[in-house]
């Protein structure tokens, strides 16, 4: 099987080549790319790429055996390439993809909390769909490789929900995508679960901010409480949340007034700190939170409390898979 290092430069290639031809984005001629490779067919409109280009860019897309690669490793390289796209294209941080590791202590925490059954699982803030479908894949696989999950995905970047596609169809997943700004009313059923990376940052829309219990008195609100508050209105009864979120959320500006609201309104399961290796600064340093909405199923724990060492070392997930057990078998108990 050829590797991801001999594989990778022949993709960016001819994807180079297309954006060149077209005078579009990486993320755009990424998106394209690999809808050409999975129709088997290049897409032409409007003469554009020229015939010239469409026999170059057979050439290189029979030399990457597309049809024959194995649908693990087209998602691997779809993956890098996405970041490729999103850390060329686009300078805020919001929009870069979340770290897969991440979706593991995700799926190790929804393991033990989350009863089996079908589930409407939204992202409301979906990106390229990195985070959702590293989680569902997990959980699929923890199954016995059954899909009880309809997926749904929410953003305001069509570039992004344009690669979230691909990924979904990479990954053999159904999802249905919506452009949308999340903090107008959402256009779907209420979620069973949120997974999501919460954009970090003030909220432009003031008048479309006053709609929300926790909005600035003065100047511009922060866009991940708001965020939150409408993840709360949009939950199932006995629903579960589990958000990235800033660090400063619990200890920031306005972080004492903003969490007793959020107690008041969810049962608040977990806080897990991240490594802070894994974020340039410390403004950018994140966590995990997890909370249950009431409902008459809804479960009240103590409050997992856990920061995570350095995910260099294997151990720490070790150690922290260890605490998630004691902490879930304690609350059984």
């Amino acid at each position: 099987m050829q590797k991801v290092e001999e594989l990778y430069p022949k993709f960016q290639k001819a994807i180079e080549h297309l954006q060149k031809a077209l005078n579009v984005s990486f993320s755009s001629a990424l998106t394209e790319t690999f809808d050409n490779l999975e129709n088997g067919k290049i897409k032409v409109e409007s003469g554009a790429p020229d015939k010239e280009t469409v026999a170059e860019l057979t050439e290189e897309y029979r030399q990457l055996d597309y049809d024959n690669l194995p649908r693990a490793l087209k998602v691997q390289i779809f993956t890098l390439l996405t970041l490729k796209a999103v850390t060329q294209d686009a300078s805020d941080y919001n929009l870069m993809p979340t770290p897969s590791v991440i979706a593991t202590i995700i799926a190790l925490i929804w393991q033990r909390i989350v009863s089996k059954g079908k589930k409407t699982v939204v992202d409301p803030a979906i990106g390229t769909g990195n985070l959702l479908y590293s989680v569902i894949r997990q959980l699929i696989q923890e199954n016995h490789s059954q899909n009880n999950y309809k997926l749904i995905g929410i953003d305001n970047e069509e570039a992004l929900l344009d690669l979230a596609d691909i990924g979904a169809h990479l990954e053999d997943l159904k999802i249905d995508l919506y452009c949308q700004d999340a903090l107008d009313p959402w256009m779907i059923e209420k979620a069973d679960i949120v997974v999501s990376d919460v954009p970090v940052g003030y909220y432009p829309l003031d008048n479309n901010a006053e709609r929300f219990e926790n909005h600035a008195k003065e100047g511009h609100s922060f866009a991940h409480t708001l965020f939150i508050e409408q993840i709360v209105n949009n939950l199932k009864r006995d629903g579960f949340a589990f958000l990235v979120v800033p660090r400063l959320l619990f200890t920031g500006k306005g972080s004492t007034e903003f969490m007793t609201w959020l107690a008041k309104k969810v049962n608040i399961q977990a806080i897990v700190d991240l490594p802070d290796d894994m974020f340039s600064s410390q403004i950018q340093q994140k966590s995990i939170l997890v909370f249950q909405n009431h409902g008459e199923h809804a479960v009240k724990r103590e409050v997992l409390v856990a920061k995570l060492d350095s995910l260099k070392k294997p151990e720490s997930l070790v150690a922290f898979n260890m605490k998630l057990n004691d902490w879930y078998h304690k609350s059984e108990d």
